[in-house]
C-alpha cells in the first residue's frame, strides 16, 4: 500500500475508532496499513478509556502501565499518548483538515507540538500551517516563534528586536519552489470552509442584527465572487 492510500486509510480509520471502542489486538493487527501518527492516536483513545474507569491517580498509574507494557511504551509515554488523542479531538473542533493531515501523516509536526497546536485559536493555527508550506522552517523552531510571540502578547509588552536574521514573511515565497503560495492555500482554504460551516451552524439568526446580517452575505459574496473569478483565470490559463 502506498504512502496516500495509508494516509487515507489512517484518516478512515481513526475517525471509525474516534467513539467505538477498539481493542490493542485489533489495533495491532492493522498497524502495517496506518500510519504511526494514527496508531499512536487510537492508543490514547484506548488508554484514555482504561483510565475513565479508574478511581484515584494510584489506578491511573497502574492502567497506564499495564498498557505500556502492552505497547512497549512506559507509563509516562502513555500518558502523554493520551494527551495527543485529546489534542487530535480538539483540533477536529476547531481545524479538522489539519487533524487530518496529522493522522495521514503529511504534516511534519511531532506529537508534543501537536498538544500545543490544539490550543490555539484558529487563525494562529492557519498562520502555523502557511508558514510551513511556505518557508524553509523547521516545525520545532515555528512552534517555539509562535509561543514566544504569544507570550509577549499575554505580557502585553513590545517584542524586543531580535539578533538573527529576520524571519521571512508568508509572502517571501522561496524563488525554488514555485507551489508554495498555492499549497498555503491548499492547506488553508479547508479551515476557512470548516470555520463558516460550524459559525453557521452555532448562529441564531433570529437574534443577530440586521447589520450583521448584511455584513455577512456582502461578505460571502466577495468570497464567492474571487473564488470564480479565480477558478476561471486558472481554467483559461491551463
Amino acid at each position: 500500500m502506498d504512502n496516500i492510500d495509508k494516509g487515507e486509510n489512517s484518516i478512515k480509520f481513526a475517525m471509525l475508532y474516534r467513539d467505538t471502542e477498539i481493542t490493542a489486538d485489533e489495533l495491532n493487527k492493522h498497524s502495517d496499513v496506518i500510519t504511526k501518527e494514527c496508531r499512536k492516536y487510537l492508543i490514547g483513545k484506548i488508554c484514555e478509556r482504561g483510565k475513565n474507569n479508574c478511581n484515584n491517580q494510584e489506578e491511573i498509574v497502574e492502567v497506564y502501565t499495564q498498557f505500556g507494557q502492552e505497547f512497549n511504551y512506559t507509563w509516562s509515554t502513555i500518558k502523554n499518548i493520551v494527551a495527543y488523542a485529546r489534542a487530535i479531538d480538539q483540533l477536529y473542533i476547531t481545524a479538522p483538515d489539519v487533524a487530518s493531515s496529522i493522522l495521514a501523516g503529511s504534516s511534519g509536526i511531532s506529537y508534543k507540538n501537536v498538544m500545543v497546536l490544539s490550543k490555539m485559536e484558529l487563525n494562529d493555527i492557519c498562520a502555523i500551517i502557511e508558514r510551513l508550506a511556505c518557508e524553509k522552517i523547521s516545525a520545532t523552531t515555528l512552534f517555539k516563534e509562535q509561543k514566544e510571540q504569544i507570550q509577549i502578547k499575554k505580557r502585553g509588552r513590545p517584542k524586543q528586536k531580535s539578533r538573527s536574521l529576520p524571519r521571512k514573511s508568508v509572502k517571501d515565497t522561496p524563488p525554488d519552489d514555485p507551489d508554495a503560495q498555492i499549497m498555503a492555500l491548499v492547506y488553508t482554504i479547508p479551515s476557512w470552509i470548516s470555520a463558516i460551516e460550524n459559525n453557521f451552524t452555532n448562529t441564531n439568526f433570529d437574534r443577530i442584527s440586521l447589520a450583521a446580517y448584511r455584513r455577512f452575505i456582502k461578505e460571502l459574496d466577495g468570497l464567492k465572487e474571487t473564488a470564480a473569478t479565480m477558478i476561471s483565470i486558472l481554467r483559461d490559463e491551463k
